[in-house]
């Protein structure tokens, strides 16, 4: 892989380590990563775009650097590789790196549709679980609960009225375990409002740790969102990417169907954290009843 790189970007080093299928090596004080990249090819023009933006307004990502062929992608062995230049890489990012990011305000011609997405999501779940459901038995005792909570979280966003909602910096997906590697780089970084990042990074750190109550607490009270915000928000918290995201690792072989439980071990708890967020909102909001958040 040494020889590789130094054909396709000139750039001459001593040692490469390897990750995985991603790969590093050290020039003076930077660090570079070459990385296999696992997403869609045919967003990264606009991946690329973005990052170019905010290095421009001097909001520094890791930089993707182009090959000799002014090539974002190279090929090595038919797989796709990114060469990437990076600012930090080793430290566990905390609520304060994510908020940081929350606050970089984009123009974007276009914003995610979370009710699309999600509705879409739903559908596709389902009717993936009804071909699969006599091979995963912990799943199937789950699922419609987290269904459920997927359906109320999109009768939520029928709460918000059309207006404009800031657009920020945000991830695809962030998580609590992350370090600024994963914060800084520019293939995880999408236009989103504000409150995805932070409401994904309770939800994870909820589930990693248990502890969220003083970052949750300090949030609401001091992020002065607009009233669509707060739906926004308690809509993101609802929505259970947490156990989505780990039901396609199960189904695609990555993990383990046990590891299911680490979620629904839990789960009480967790509505005991929405019921706080509901009880909160209605000191406030013209929230329209939502039965099951209400009951003690």
């Amino acid at each position: 892989m040494k020889n590789v790189i130094n054909y396709y970007y000139n750039i001459l080093f001593d040692d490469i380590h390897q990750t995985n299928q991603d790969f590093y090596f050290d020039i003076n004080d930077s660090r570079y990563f070459f990385i296999l990249f696992e997403g869609d090819i045919s967003s990264l023009q606009n991946t690329y775009k973005l990052q170019e933006e905010l290095l421009q307004r001097n909001l520094y990502v890791h930089q993707i650097l182009l090959n000799k062929d002014g090539q974002i992608v190279t090929f090595v062995n038919g797989n796709p590789y990114i060469l990437l230049k990076a600012l930090y890489y080793s430290e566990k990012i905390n609520f304060k790196y994510v908020i940081s990011f929350s606050q970089i305000i984009m123009n974007p011609k276009e914003s995610y549709d979370w009710k699309i997405l999600w509705s879409e999501k739903n559908d596709h779940l389902e009717y993936q679980i009804n071909q699969t459901k006599n091979r995963y038995p912990l799943i199937n005792e789950s699922f419609n609960y987290f269904i459920g909570l997927g359906e109320t979280s999109i009768e939520l966003l029928n709460e918000i009225k059309k207006q404009n909602i800031p657009q920020t910096i945000a991830h695809r997906r962030i998580n609590s375990n992350n370090t600024i590697f994963e914060l800084y780089n520019p293939l995880n970084l999408i236009i989103d409002t504000r409150t995805r990042d932070v409401a994904e990074y309770f939800k994870s750190k909820f589930f990693n740790t248990g502890n969220i109550d003083k970052d949750l607490e300090d949030f609401l009270k001091n992020a002065r969102l607009t009233t669509a915000e707060y739906y926004l928000f308690f809509a993101r918290m609802l929505y259970p990417t947490y156990y989505f995201d780990l039901y396609e690792e199960i189904i695609s072989g990555k993990k383990d169907e046990k590891e299911i439980k680490k979620i629904t071990d839990k789960i009480n708890d967790y509505e005991k954290i929405l019921k706080k967020i509901y009880s909160y909102y209605k000191n406030f909001l013209p929230l329209t009843s939502i039965e099951w958040l209400e009951t003690n």
